[in-house]
């Protein structure tokens, strides 16, 4: 799990870029959600790569919800995750917020 905080001025976009790294004990990773702190107008998108570069999937990060990944992640020890945000919010001067990014390992054997 990962929590990105955020503070916005209205109008204004943010990207960050952090590193997940598979625990030891599994092998493949299967599953992105998020749960984030609802904010007035805010878009969030989470693109997830390997760290070679390859690009696994682009997820919405602004809702709760999970995604299964789609196609078998490679058994690679470390991911790259992008998350951009942007705040429409024109009410107020500034938004803070956060989102709560969880990754789901399993092992390949049962």
């Amino acid at each position: 799990m990962i929590t990105t905080d955020f503070l916005l001025k209205a109008g204004a976009a943010q990207s960050r870029i952090f590193t997940i790294n598979k625990p030891a004990h599994v092998d493949h990773l299967v599953m992105v959600g998020f749960n984030p702190v609802k904010a007035l107008a805010i878009d969030c998108q989470l693109s997830l790569y390997t760290s070679a570069g390859a690009r696994l999937g682009s997820y919405n990060c602004g809702e709760r919800q999970s995604y299964q990944v789609k196609l078998p992640a490679p058994a690679a020890t470390q991911f790259e995750a992008r998350i951009e945000v942007s705040n429409n919010n024109f009410t107020a001067a500034t938004t803070s917020f956060s989102v709560i990014n969880r990754f789901k390992f399993v092992s390949a054997t049962r």
